[in-house]
């Protein structure tokens, strides 16, 4: 018999474990302006790519703006921001640190979406349990573009989680992104793969047993032994690139990956694929000084006009956060104030028997007083009105205007019960 109706849970209830490192890079992929729902399959393709940092189930209007996410990114423990916005003629990513900056803005050349990419592929992989780690990152040329490019790799980085070669377990890197920036167009190319390993050097037939596949037909071999020893060695791009795809591990991975082992890794592109140029650079968070801009060259006059007015904001704003945290530090005192006001006549002792009656009698006294004095008021009303208007028109009243000032005071003439 049970101990009790009550069942104690024990996944649901377990304690937090206050060792446990928790995710430092956080994102929110949301998109804004007039044109940027047409970038919403977009949108889903770099949440599921940025996944499982980012919040994936995110639901944005254009009724909201952008200190909406700003507001709840800091509890949340959101640290960058992947800003889709398009115009009439372009499509652009920003990349934004919060929440002070810097911005990085991109412009989308091009882009093609997971299905897109899965459509062209003649066997696409299976995508099982890829995306509970995040990816890997790679940049290829970035040192050869300026700041502006530096930034931008900065900020493509920081998308993803650093990771510790020592201790990094290999079953989890499933996936890489890879960003190369070809200096003569001034684009980068951005890619995203899916990884996968088998044994090097055995045949087809062993390694679909080690693979856990179904048993392969041995109708047409004399003994069992063919399976292992019949020709066939791999599959045809096996051959193609030994050197570059052959790799020794470390680890066990399972499946016939053996440690001290050659295995061989192949990347299968999953989506999505962007084409980008860098065009602006920011200091702030989608404001601020430019640092960087393709389009638009300023002279040294306009760069100190623009500075200068950065500055002016900025005190204009550290102005308002010493007037508002006056004000709330006020109000504080205000609501320590009527605590403590609030405590002590709660605390005071009782006036003995017959308190209730004694306010009740005040009550009603006060409540008299107050006829009383209302009373007065509207009996003076029509002579108030009979001086107001020889003020105003300059005439004495006439008949009418008394009758109905008097018909006035007539209805009001009213005494308490």
């Amino acid at each position: 018999m049970g101990s009790g109706p009550y069942r104690k849970k024990k996944r649901t209830h377990l304690p937090e474990d206050p060792n446990a490192k928790k995710a430092d890079v956080r994102s929110f992929v949301f998109w804004r302006g007039k044109f940027g729902v047409v970038l919403k399959a977009l949108e889903a393709d770099l949440r599921k790519l940025l996944a499982p940092n980012t919040a994936k189930n995110l639901k944005e209007s254009r009724r909201n703006q952008l200190k909406d996410f700003v507001h709840i990114a800091g509890p949340l423990g959101i640290t960058q921001f992947v800003i889709l916005t398009a115009t009439e003629h372009s499509s652009y990513l920003r990349l934004a640190k919060t929440p002070r900056g810097p911005t990085c803005t991109l412009r989308i050349h091009g882009y093609a979406l997971m299905r897109d990419v899965a459509a062209a592929l003649t066997r696409p992989s299976q995508l099982e349990g890829v995306y509970g780690a995040p990816p890997l990152v790679v940049l290829n040329n970035f040192g050869a573009g300026g700041e502006a490019l530096t930034l931008a790799g900065t900020l493509f980085q920081g998308l993803f989680p650093s990771i510790n070669v020592q201790s990094t377990q290999l079953r989890s890197c499933k996936r890489v992104v890879l960003l190369s920036y070809n200096a003569e167009t001034r684009r980068i190319s951005f890619r995203h793969y899916s990884i996968s390993t088998a044994p090097s050097g055995i045949t087809k037939g062993a390694k679909a047993l080690v693979a856990g596949r179904a048993l392969p037909n041995l109708a047409n071999m004399q003994d069992v032994s063919e399976l292992l020893t019949k020709s066939g060695y791999g599959s045809e791009s096996e051959g193609e690139e030994a050197a570059e795809s052959r790799v020794t591990l470390n680890q066990n991975l399972g499946r016939g990956n053996i440690a001290e082992r050659q295995s061989r890794v192949k990347l299968q592109e999953i989506g999505p694929r962007l084409e980008l140029e860098v065009v602006k650079a920011e200091e702030g968070l989608c404001s601020g000084r430019v640092l960087f801009h393709a389009h638009v060259q300023k002279d040294a006059e306009a760069a100190e006009q623009q500075q200068a007015a950065v500055e002016e904001t900025e005190a204009t704003q550290e102005e308002r956060e010493r007037m508002r945290a006056a004000r709330r530090r006020q109000q504080e005192e205000n609501v320590r104030k009527k605590t403590a006001l609030k405590r002590k006549v709660s605390e005071a002792p009782p006036t003995g028997k017959g308190s209730t009656k004694a306010k009740e009698q005040a009550a009603k006294k006060r409540q008299k007083q107050w006829w009383e004095s209302n009373d007065v008021n509207l009996a003076q009303e029509p002579d108030d009105d009979t001086a107001y208007y020889r003020e105003a028109v300059g005439a004495e009243p006439d008949d009418d205007f008394i009758a109905s000032r008097g018909a006035i005071g007539r209805d009001l003439d009213m005494q308490p019960d």
